[in-house]
């Protein structure tokens, strides 16, 4: 399978899909990064995930500035790439501006590139753990105690250099923390990683792309219409695309 992850940046993807991209270690997989901060570590980790790293240039902070050339970058990835899941950040429900744009792009790309319609692809959200604030995940990778712990070990690289604002026990407490929401649902594991997908089905790992296109016979309407209201539209001049804070998650 091809799995691609969006992310706004390279902390999010980490604390938010890292065990489910090591459980898929024999699938391609690929990281796009909007805002790239952390460039070395976030390199170190890619390597050591076993991605496919795509770095583009957003600004830190100031994602919504440029929407309208990372969403071109991100269209054209997954419509080279054309993967059977796409995981993101939600569109809203979160209170950093920088995870809810990447959010919306990620699902106006999704549809634009033809991952969705055409190639029949599964939009993935996974909640960011501490920015967060509203989630409901109807999917749920379990992760071995192996690779909880190889999770924390890589997050403890991304935040290097910056242990006075993320030290150990933070790093711990974030990735915990991404457990949290399938807790609030009683989901029964010792660690998993949740999300809120357009089927529902809990799995131990991804199943494979259904080739079918029977699902999209009565539910396309509905699910063509819940991705298109987080669909950022074009700004007067058409040079960028303003996010909508009212967008649904």
């Amino acid at each position: 399978m091809k799995i691609v992850v969006i992310s706004a940046h390279p902390d999010d993807f980490l604390y938010g899909t890292a065990g489910t991209l090591m459980t898929h270690r024999d699938d391609e997989r690929h990281v796009i990064v909007l805002a790239p901060i952390q460039r070395g570590p976030m390199i170190e980790v890619a390597e050591a995930l076993g991605v496919v790293l795509h770095p583009l240039d957003g600004q830190y902070k100031h994602i919504d500035k440029t929407v309208g050339a990372l969403l071109d970058a991100t269209t054209a990835s997954l419509s080279e790439i054309m993967p059977d899941y796409v995981l993101a950040p939600c569109a809203s429900g979160d209170w950093s501006p920088d995870h809810t744009a990447a959010g919306a792009i990620a699902a106006r790309a999704f549809v634009d590139s033809g991952t969705f319609g055409q190639w029949n692809g599964r939009l993935l959200r996974y909640p960011i753990p501490a920015s967060t604030t509203r989630f409901n995940p109807n999917v749920w990778v379990k992760l071995a105690p192996s690779l909880l712990e190889e999770k924390i070990r890589l997050a403890t690289i991304m935040v290097r250099g910056a242990e006075d604002i993320w030290p150990h026990e933070v790093v711990r407490w974030e990735v915990g923390t991404g457990h949290r929401f399938a807790q609030e649902v009683g989901w029964p594991a010792a660690h998993v990683e949740a999300f809120d997908a357009l089927y529902m089905v809990p799995f131990d790992r991804l199943p494979p792309r259904d080739d079918s296109t029977s699902h999209l016979v009565d539910r396309y309407r509905d699910v063509v219409a819940r991705i298109q209201s987080e669909r950022p539209d074009p700004g007067a001049d058409g040079s960028d695309y303003p996010i909508s804070s009212s967008a649904s998650g």
